[in-house]
């Protein structure tokens, strides 16, 4: 593993634990804020940057979201135009803008769309409806006659996790932010106050932002706290190069078949949301996800293929013919309300967290990065919407709390 070595030149003033999406997201806007010079911004990971969860995920930038979620889309609009920044500033982040078509059928999902067209209507988004069988061209692998509605949204696509967040890291690191990675760091109290102890040194800088994705419990149990969290499994599948994915390819999303899919260089790339998910303890969790497999008795991800059978031969004869080449696991962090995590934790007076991604984190990154920033300068309160202290007390390992969780992943219909 790749070692850096930094000298501190200055003690930090902040300290993000994370390079992940989130944790290089924050410690450039930060940065770029002007509210803490660059070279005060410490980022500290056991692992090298987005090596683990967010490089697994599917990448998708939506901003259609229903209205119990509305307060989303200003969120995935931040990153949309981040994306554009960081493109202008010699940061190449790929866009595929490829728009993302909704389908529905039944009385619940044709429901579903008002709903997601209302909310656009009411959020200048921009969409429309479609005739679903006029998209056979471009979807042949789905039989659109038996979907009954479509909605349009033109503006939407996706991104590589992966370059997205080396993208955030590149350009922190030009303000001077500092990393160092492939190094464990703990945390320790020093009175009110967290420390944070690497290789032997502590530091006590003004903020301490743990933005450690599925292992932000591994951290804060070190000092007897939590986040209202839970590693639940998400899964996708991409299937052999075929003809099926050409080139004028949307996302799509079938709430009928709990189906979100995308094109992936030649092939389809495509998740199914699962009734009966899988979550795990954050005790169980490794420190490299490599190999790591979340459920013993579903290695490869047959159980939820064979639970949706009949429904993908029924709506979509054409992705089942097709052979599968790689299956792509990794824990997504739901909270019980499916909703975010940003702000204090509650004890601590320079402990913050930057959490819950919901399955969105790609996506909200840059518009979560700016909310957190707000706690920095003063211009958040402590009655934010996505306080980690909306929960009260949780014990996050119990079976209860992680059926929360699943059910909550198991009720997303946006992407």
């Amino acid at each position: 593993m790749l070692r850096l070595t930094i000298r501190m030149s200055q003690e930090p003033e902040v300290i993000v634990l994370g390079a992940g999406i989130l944790g290089c997201a924050l410690a450039w806007r930060l940065a770029a804020s002007n509210l803490v010079g660059g070279e005060a911004i410490l980022v500290i990971d056991p692992q090298p940057a987005a090596s683990q969860a967010t490089s697994r995920a599917a990448g998708l930038l939506s901003v259609a979201r229903p209205a119990a979620r509305s307060h989303w889309i200003p969120l995935v609009q931040k990153t949309l135009t981040i994306v554009d920044e960081l493109n202008r500033t010699s940061q190449s982040v790929p866009l595929h803008r490829c728009g993302s078509l909704h389908l529905a059928a039944s009385a619940r999902t044709q429901a579903l769309l008002a709903d997601y067209e209302a909310t656009a209507s009411s959020n200048d988004v921009s969409c429309h409806r479609v005739q679903p069988k006029k998209w056979a061209g471009r979807l042949p692998w789905l039989d659109l006659k038996r979907f009954s509605e479509g909605l349009w949204f033109p503006d939407e696509g996706y991104t590589d996790p992966y370059l997205l967040t080396s993208a955030y890291g590149a350009a922190a690191r030009a303000l001077g932010v500092r990393f160092s990675l492939g190094r464990p760091a703990s945390l320790v109290e020093n009175g009110s106050r967290v420390a944070v102890r690497i290789d032997g040194t502590v530091h006590t800088p003004t903020s301490v932002w743990v933005a450690a994705g599925a292992w932000s419990n591994s951290l804060l149990s070190q000092l007897g706290a939590s986040a209202p969290q839970a590693a639940v499994r998400s899964q996708y599948w991409i299937t052999e190069r075929t003809p099926l994915a050409n080139g004028a390819m949307p996302i799509v999303l079938a709430a009928d078949l709990s189906l979100y899919a995308r094109a992936e260089l030649g092939a389809i790339l495509f998740g199914l949301r699962e009734t009966n998910g899988v979550a795990v303890a954050s005790w169980q969790l490794p420190d490299d996800l490599a190999g790591f497999v979340l459920d013993a008795d579903d290695v490869a991800g047959h159980a939820t293929l064979e639970a949706c059978a009949d429904l993908l031969n029924h709506w979509s004869p054409g992705l089942l013919s097709t052979g599968l080449r790689h299956y792509i696991t990794g824990p997504s962090c739901y909270t019980p309300d499916g909703d975010f995590l940003v702000g204090p934790v509650a004890g601590w007076d320079n402990l913050k967290l930057l959490a819950g991604c919901n399955g969105a984190g790609i996506a909200v990154s840059g518009g979560l990065a700016e909310a957190a920033v707000g706690y920095e300068s003063g211009a958040a309160n402590s009655s934010g919407p996505y306080l980690p202290t909306r929960f009260g007390s949780c014990d996050v390992d119990a079976p209860a709390f992680l059926a929360r969780c699943i059910a909550a992943r198991a009720g997303k219909t946006s992407g």
